[in-house]
């Protein structure tokens, strides 16, 4: 197959039916990064305090409402797109341009944000079991050759190796999850963590909690980025979201019971340490060097699910002229090589260059803020655009409790992370993070100006949708 870009003529289509929605869901899950979400973000969702499974069961009913929004564009527009496409036919071109513009934002990050943290997390490895000092941006560079070699070999391939991954760090975090349970926790086994009760600051502080647990299932929505290669799509898609969200949501309540019992009631407090993880490791397994190769395990499988969903967005909106046309041609086995290629080499500049300016570590926070604040937002405008298109393009079919007013408390609940996110406003590199999304989406505003004015056919030629009995069409531009 020709190596050229498609405005030398070459067909822009993605391999059709590579993937089941078994493989659709895997990548789903593997980018929530279960082990990851869990040993990071639980101190933060323990707000909530003893109640810690209740508010992450809250985020999960959330997060159903918002892949029921998903689920019902993907049934209609299978595209690679996501939400760039799904809000182009919901708001009209300058919504969708303006989604995707913010979409492929908060994916971009995803790439530096993990190579930075298992450059990090691999490095402290090392040199703790083995004393070996490796510098943390040789192994951040060499797993994302290794990624990238995976990646160009197609989604089916992506898919395969993100199961065995996603088995392994679920598998090792249900085996400590039985031990705490099955040993009776530190003072026994009760219903008080499913408690409005048990939050010790009241339904504040369990919506906080609730704040981290949506943050806990970012990921699930990548599933609408494969609607071109999943057979079956208007099918696979639907069942991909809520297979990832009820399946990893599951686990992270599970997560949340055994992280409380585990702790105790009466030292419930000792959920918000940082260490929590390490502590009931240690405490009930006793090998607190298997906890940290999970996370790694986790973070890996996370990055080959997130570069899959990213590259699918930019090959998108590469394909329509939004970026430059080459980011939308196809290589060999159908897979949009270029958009790899310069996602990958995008995601190791900004890696070397942050964690040079605040360490990788630090970046990980950076980089997640950026993304978590643009996601949410992402969710709160395609529920909003779902009644919209319903309504416009598909009138007969609009259903009053799936179409309207699950998308409209969809939306209000999502506003709760916003408001966490920015209330009180972080300080340091984070703060930075908000200031470069502005920033990112005036740029955005003003390029969406210039194409108005100077290559209108670019809008109307947005939101096409390339389904299975539909080939894409030439590039036209």
């Amino acid at each position: 197959m020709s190596h050229n870009p498609p405005d030398a003529g070459e067909r822009s289509g993605l391999k059709k039916s590579a993937l089941s929605a078994v493989g659709a869901a895997v990548i789903s899950m593997a980018f929530m990064g279960p082990a990851t979400s869990v040993y990071f973000n639980t101190p933060l969702a323990a707000a909530a305090g003893y109640a810690l499974p209740l508010a992450i069961l809250l985020a999960m009913v959330v997060c159903l409402l918002v892949a029921s929004v998903i689920a019902s564009f993907a049934r209609k527009l299978p595209a690679a797109g996501f939400a760039y496409t799904f809000n182009t036919h919901g708001f009209g071109k300058r919504g969708g341009f303006l989604s995707g513009w913010l979409l492929v934002f908060a994916y971009g990050m995803v790439g530096p944000m993990l190579l930075s943290a298992i450059g990090a997390f691999t490095s402290d490895f090392l040199k703790t079991q083995f004393h070996w000092n490796v510098p943390w941006w040789i192994l951040s560079l060499a797993f994302a050759v290794i990624v990238w070699g995976i990646s160009s070999t197609g989604v089916s391939q992506s898919a395969k190796t993100a199961l065995i991954f996603l088995v392994l760090e679920v598998g090792v975090l249900l085996g400590l999850f039985a031990l705490i349970i099955g040993k009776g926790g530190e003072s026994g086994l009760s219903l008080s963590p499913l408690s409005p009760g048990s939050s010790p600051g009241g339904i504040g502080a369990l919506g906080k909690g609730m704040l981290w647990g949506i943050l806990m299932f970012i990921g699930f929505e990548s599933a609408g980025t494969l609607g071109e290669e999943a057979r079956s799509a208007r099918r696979a898609i639907p069942i991909a979201l809520f297979t990832a969200v009820l399946g990893i949501g599951l686990f992270y309540v599970l997560s949340g019971y055994a992280a409380a019992v585990g702790i105790g009631h009466a030292h419930a407090g000792d959920l918000a340490q940082g260490d929590v993880w390490d502590t009931l490791m240690k405490k009930y397994w006793g090998a607190g060097w298997l906890l940290t190769l999970t996370v790694l395990n986790s973070q890996f499988a996370n990055l080959i699910s997130g570069v899959t969903a990213q590259v699918r967005v930019i090959f998108a909106m590469g394909r329509e002229g939004i970026f430059p046309r080459a980011l939308g041609g196809v290589g060999r086995g159908g897979v949009p090589q270029y958009a790899l290629a310069f996602y990958m080499g995008f995601s190791l500049l900004v890696t070397v260059v942050g964690g040079v300016w605040i360490g990788p570590k630090n970046m990980y926070g950076f980089a997640g803020t950026i993304l978590g604040v643009a996601m949410v937002i992402v969710y709160i405008l395609m529920s909003l655009a779902l009644i919209r298109f319903y309504r416009r393009e598909h009138r007969a079919e609009f259903s009053v409790p799936r179409h309207g007013v699950i998308p409209a408390v969809a939306s209000l609940l999502l506003l709760l992370p916003l408001y966490g996110q920015l209330n009180p406003l972080p300080t340091g590199a984070n703060r930075v993070a908000l200031i470069l999304i502005v920033v990112w989406m005036v740029a955005g505003a003003g390029y969406l100006l210039w194409i108005e004015r100077n290559r209108p056919a670019l809008l109307t030629a947005m939101g096409r949708v390339f389904t299975d009995d539909e080939p894409a069409a030439e590039a036209t531009i």
